[in-house]
């Protein structure tokens, strides 16, 4: 049913860095870096073109495209042929049929992964590409029907924050053996991620060692206002991308201990005791120097909640290491 649009061979997968963005940059790099062909003599403007184009996306969007990238590498692997691009619409129903019966991805899943080979167009320079199939949503919506058919109700462990699983957090924060401040970092985090309904990517860094200073919330973007004791929060590149980012109030909540106004007050005294607090510093800095991340925030989040909230995912001691009754201090 599928026909071999490509060629025949045998490759190792891509390593695709665990660094958030990086894998995303090298696509971005490999295929549209002859795009820029007027910059090769200049290969510091071609560089800084290339990190407008990654700019202009959420970092993770950009890393739910390499996820879609990836699974499409590893469908060739598995069928042994490199595929001509553009795709033909029957690649495209081999590629859903691999992630259905052998990947064992769910429908959504594959939809988003199918939207990402369409932005791989885009940077490919095939600009006029239809990836709109019906054969490919009949599969999609027959493998929906198999799943309802056959009785299996879809596994969702995540759930949403309310304020009283806040204070609950709060209350397993204060009787933790963690660093003041790094209990600080985690209960002021949770606070605006949840009184501003903002992303964690929004705020945070995308590793424990680099801050990049176009997307990670520094206190130059939390400005705050005098006359009614709250805060204008700054995000940069947040997933809508607007081009000048989107700005979140902040004010002050009296009930329950569980004041953002408050937390951030407290944090920023407690990063200048550090010697942090700069304009240019990363609000979210654990002692020691590192910085918090979508990960680190998780693996403490889990540490402290997995008993009420069913976490299962397995955590690495290096992960959980800062977050110990005898913590390795960042």
């Amino acid at each position: 049913m599928f026909k071999n649009t490509g060629t025949s061979r045998k490759r190792k997968s891509t390593k695709y860095s665990k660094g958030e963005g990086s894998a995303s940059r090298k696509k971005i790099r490999q295929e549209v870096g002859s795009g820029f062909s007027s910059l090769q003599t200049k290969p510091g403007l071609q560089d800084k073109a290339l990190d407008f184009l990654h700019a202009s996306i959420a970092k993770r969007t950009w890393q739910k495209y390499n996820s879609g990238w990836k699974a499409f590498e590893e469908f060739e692997d598995h069928v042994e042929t490199t595929f001509a691009w553009p795709l033909t619409k029957d690649t495209l129903r081999g590629f859903t049929a691999y992630c259905l019966a052998i990947r064992k991805i769910q429908s959504a899943s594959v939809r988003a992964y199918i939207s990402s080979l369409a932005m791989l167009h885009k940077l490919k320079g095939f600009t006029n590409v239809d990836l709109q199939d019906d054969i490919v949503n009949m599969m999609l919506r027959g493998a929906d029907n198999l799943i309802l058919a056959a009785g299996i109700q879809p596994h969702n462990n995540r759930r949403a924050m309310t304020l009283p699983l806040l204070r609950h957090f709060g209350h397993r924060l204060n009787t933790s053996g963690w660093h003041p401040t790094t209990k600080q970092c985690f209960w002021t985090a949770g606070l605006i991620a949840f009184f501003g309904t903002v992303r964690m990517g929004e705020l945070l860094s995308p590793t424990e060692k680099h801050a990049d200073p176009t997307t990670t919330l520094t206190w130059e973007d939390v400005h705050f206002r005098e006359e009614d004791r709250s805060f204008l929060i700054h995000l940069k590149i947040p997933k809508t991308a607007p081009k000048q980012g989107e700005f979140v109030d902040i004010f002050k909540f009296k009930k329950f201990g569980c004041c953002p106004v408050a937390a951030l007050e407290n944090l920023r005294r407690k990063q200048q005791e550090m010697g942090k607090g700069n304009p240019q510093d990363p609000v979210f800095i654990f002692p020691g120097g590192r910085f918090m991340t979508t990960s680190s925030f998780n693996a403490g989040l889990k540490s402290l909640m997995n008993d009420i909230c069913d976490f299962k995912v397995k955590q690495t001691i290096k992960q959980l290491a800062p977050f110990t009754h005898n913590p390795v201090h960042y």
